[in-house]
């Protein structure tokens, strides 16, 4: 299929980034309709032998003629695209193994909160979800032993995850009352297979990420079980995670990619600067003069959760678009499925 021109204008932009987003959808639900469409009004044109009063036929193979495969955005269209370049070069492609995994509370970093005497709850000064610092009284209680008020402290700096308290309620000695967890840090426990057990060592690299929404960030194994479920029969990788935005919630399904091994190679592009376009991997590379992109397929080699090795179609140190590519993607579908009707 043949890419045609493509030219962005400043003018009414945001009514051709809705239009890009409208024909984009249209096209992709309306192809085979309109492939159909199209091979029906060439046979009855075959049948009848007729071109139509305006000569659209010939005005459409003299158009052809002077289509070139360049599509061009000026420097605001990038902008507001969200277009951003990259230069091709060397780097290396992982050798994983993924492994299925949950988000979990630090349990080094939370604290169960239990009165030391039995009492009655006078008044709760914090609630499930409310942040705490360490020495922040959580709640009041009156001992039934003494009828002094005593306070229930907060051991450390976090969040109330577990609240089990009612005003008026008698507490009992050692009854759990709240759990506060400081969870800028969590665990990622991931679930190892069997046949993978040899595989996993201490110390490794693994690449941890929950979707398409989540960043993927990057820790290492700090623990292995020394037992085996006996249900699941997996044994338990964790990772100890940051989490200063408290992105990685406890709950959260997780995928971990451990690093087995690492090889360098001459091209090496991020998965998300390679598109399907007709069933070729494209990558929209720069021209060498800079005026437009075209639509370069490539061959894929090796490749991980985020990078692939490219063989052919990318030389280094061309320029490509590395973020924004559906875009361009999206208007050369528009074009081609038009193709000037």
């Amino acid at each position: 299929m043949k890419l045609h021109p493509f030219h962005l204008s400043p003018f009414n932009r945001n009514h051709h980034f809705r239009l890009l987003w409208a024909l984009t959808i249209a096209s992709w639900m309306g192809t085979l309709s309109a492939v159909g469409q199209d091979d029906h009004a060439h046979e009855e044109e075959s049948e009848h032998g007729e071109v139509s009063e305006h000569g659209h036929e010939s005005e459409h193979d003299e158009n052809e003629e002077g289509h070139d495969d360049t599509l061009r955005l000026d420097q605001r269209d990038l902008h507001d695209f969200g277009i951003e370049l990259a230069t091709a070069g060397p780097g290396t492609i992982r050798q994983e193994l993924r492994l299925p995994g949950e988000i979990r509370i630090n349990e080094n970093t939370m604290a169960h909160i239990s009165p030391r005497f039995s009492g009655i709850v006078n008044s709760i000064n914090r609630r499930l979800g409310e942040d705490v610092k360490a020495g922040e009284s959580l709640a009041s209680l009156e001992s039934n032993i003494t009828l002094r008020p005593f306070e229930l402290v907060a051991p450390l700096q976090g969040t109330v995850v577990e609240y089990h308290i009612t005003a008026g309620e008698s507490l009992a000695a050692g009854d759990r009352a709240f759990t506060v967890a400081d969870t800028s840090t969590v665990w990622a426990d991931l679930r190892v297979y069997q046949r993978d057990l040899p595989k996993v060592e201490q110390g490794q690299q693994v690449r941890i990420s929950a979707g398409h929404d989540f960043p993927s960030v990057e820790g290492s194994i700090t623990y292995l079980g020394p037992v085996v479920d006996h249900e699941t029969r997996t044994g338990l990788a964790r990772i100890v995670l940051e989490n200063p935005e408290g992105i990685f919630r406890p709950g959260l399904f997780v995928v971990g990619n451990v690093l087995l091994e690492e090889e360098l190679h001459d091209v090496v592009l991020p998965l998300k600067a390679i598109h399907k376009l007709d069933a070729r991997d494209v990558v929209y590379v720069q021209k060498a003069d800079g005026d437009g992109f075209e639509a370069r397929e490539v061959t894929i080699g090796h490749r991980d959760s985020v990078s692939a090795e490219i063989r052919s179609g990318v030389a280094r140190d061309e320029r490509y678009v590395a973020v924004g590519g559906f875009f361009l993607k999206a208007d050369s579908q528009k074009e081609s499925f038009g193709d000037g009707h």
